[in-house]
């Protein structure tokens, strides 16, 4: 995303004039040495010599390593510029980001309201926070009082669609520097300009900000502020699922797209730093890529998501190559070449598209001369996606069979296919009446296979420390264990053997801990099972324990 240093520097703790350059990075400034050790501190030590901001004409800016990266290295640890609720939500706390549910009131089910402004809140403490006292002082001082109120739990309120937008325009008097760094990223209004959401946003963000706030900022302002953070925000999420915001990270937001990166991010404590780590080593003068979209999407999905969303053409390697780097993960088999009789082709010829950057291009099959538009793609994923979703999700029967059922048209990593194998992965172990002492071998067998199976899959197309290979590895390795032990305890191996197995399962556990003690809710997890490993470990002399 385009971003611009001002012309004069500024400090970067207090940003006021600067003329000291840090050193490492030679990228920011400070107007003192005790202000250049208190920013080393809080944070200027993460992103220091790791990465500078490039500009070219081929990728606008991007990020660049200034020095060989390790993987699992921190390279950036960053506060958000500015934070705040989804543009449509169930109601949300506006300080804290918290999901609300009604409380019993007078006069019946409600949420707490703020008593200066009227807008749904947590209580008391989260009404008096910071990031919500100046939008609440100039909602107040206008004696403008929300009107949201309980209906029911799960309504989308598009009212929230303000508050965002707000908050970025508040910073051009409380930190113009804030200001007009968000200002300067790229927003792709033009292009956003005439579509519904906008004109919607014409008429609702522009006369709440206009006409019922006074604020003195024209439409293309209001409009672009918004447009920002479609471009550029960050879906925020607590570790519990309860909390949900989006946020720009201006220095994040420099990163490149690829549909195969090299980092992945983690958000850390109540203020949402944004922490960004190397998923595999990095070389000095490597474009250090973020996705900004989903990786286990095929390529269909996923270009037209950032088409869409984010407003630009990938054109990565992945997305150039019609097999997905060799997965196939958008690609169904040739209904002719598998037809009637075609039962011992191996492998089964797959359709392809002819120009996977064209999506009206047609899509062929390998061997024969048959062809289909790319509109039946779109159909047919359409289609099977709505099978998948009204699927029952509470066991394991429907996900099976839709595996067994679109056999003869999916690729077995087919993106469709894929979904509904993560969905039994999680099943087999985790749900009631599933978990690794209830299920029977076969069952267990199924898992292990299962997440060999993504295992290799990860390795293409998100290779390295990813969260997806770290908690497909904690699932593999309790199966694992688990199947030592039934194998021990029927005689089926040897206490020499099931010790062998113990320690390939502590090695498949180190490697996921390594991946995913960086975030905040798998430490303690992680080290609970270390420990129960460990333990069983151990227990060689006496045989093997409980899994």
């Amino acid at each position: 995303m385009d971003h611009k240093k001002p012309e004069i520097p500024t400090c970067e703790v207090c940003q006021q004039p600067a003329n000291q350059i840090c050193g490492g990075c030679k990228l920011v400034y400070y107007c003192s040495r005790p202000h250049q050790k208190l920013g080393w501190r809080e944070g200027h030590k993460f992103k220091c010599c790791a990465f500078k901001i490039h500009y070219s004409d081929t990728f606008g800016r991007h990020m660049i390593a200034t020095r060989d990266i390790k993987q699992g290295e921190m390279i950036l640890k960053e506060k958000p510029a500015v934070i705040g609720p989804r543009m449509t939500c169930t109601p949300h706390c506006l300080a804290c980001g918290k999901k609300l549910e009604p409380a019993k009131l007078e006069g019946g089910f409600d949420f707490y309201k703020c008593s200066l402004c009227n807008w749904p809140m947590c209580g008391p403490q989260c009404e008096k926070a910071d990031v919500h006292k100046p939008e609440c002082k100039i909602m107040s001082d206008r004696k403008y009082r929300c009107a949201i109120k309980y209906e029911q739990s799960d309504k989308a309120e598009a009212a929230y669609c303000v508050i965002t937008p707000l908050r970025v325009l508040l910073t051009k008097n409380s930190n113009p520097l804030q200001f007009e760094n968000l200002m300067s990223l790229e927003s792709h209004l033009e292009d956003k300009k005439d579509t519904p959401l906008y004109l919607v946003l014409r008429a609702n963000l522009v006369t709440f900000i206009v006409q019922v706030l006074g604020m003195e900022f024209d439409e293309e302002t209001i409009l672009k502020a918004a447009s920002i953070l479609d471009t550029n925000a960050f879906d925020v999420r607590s570790t519990d699922g309860t909390k949900r915001s989006r946020a720009i990270y201006v220095t994040a937001s420099m990163m490149n797209h690829s549909c195969k990166p090299n980092t992945r991010h983690i958000f850390l404590d109540d203020d949402y730093k944004i922490a960004v780590i190397a998923t595999v080593p990095i070389s000095k003068g490597d474009i250090i890529t973020a996705t900004y979209t989903q990786t286990l999407w095929g390529t269909l999905d996923r270009r037209r998501h950032l088409r869409n969303i984010k407003h630009f053409e990938c054109e990565c390697d992945r997305c150039k190559d019609p097999t997905e780097l060799g997965t196939y993960l958008g690609n169904i088999y040739c209904s002719i070449c598998n037809g009637p009789g075609s039962d011992n082709i191996t492998p089964k010829p797959m359709m392809v598209s002819s120009n996977p950057l064209d999506e009206n291009a047609l899509w062929r099959c390998e061997k024969c001369e048959h062809f289909i538009q790319s509109r039946q793609m779109f159909w047919g994923n359409n289609a099977l996606m709505q099978d998948l979703n009204k699927l029952n999700k509470t066991g394991h029967k429907d996900y099976e069979d839709f595996i067994r059922r679109y056999s003869n048209t999916l690729h077995p990593l087919n993106h469709l296919v894929v979904q509904a194998k993560l969905a039994l992965i999680q099943i087999y172990g985790n749900y009631k009446g599933y978990s690794l002492t209830e299920i029977s071998d076969a069952l267990l067998k199924r898992k292990v296979d299962l997440c060999h199976e993504l295992l290799e899959l990860a390795d293409k197309l998100e290779p390295g420390w990813t969260r997806f290979r770290g908690t497909l590895l904690l699932d593999l390795q309790a199966a694992m264990t688990m199947q030592t032990k039934r194998e021990y305890e029927s005689g089926k191996i040897t206490k020499a053997a099931a010790q062998d197995q113990l320690m390939e399962s502590m090695v498949l556990l180190q490697e996921a801990t390594n991946i995913l003690k960086v975030e905040p809710d798998m430490r303690t997890a992680l080290e609970v099972k270390i420990q129960e490993l460990s333990s069983q470990l151990d227990a060689e002399e006496n045989g093997i324990s409980d899994a």
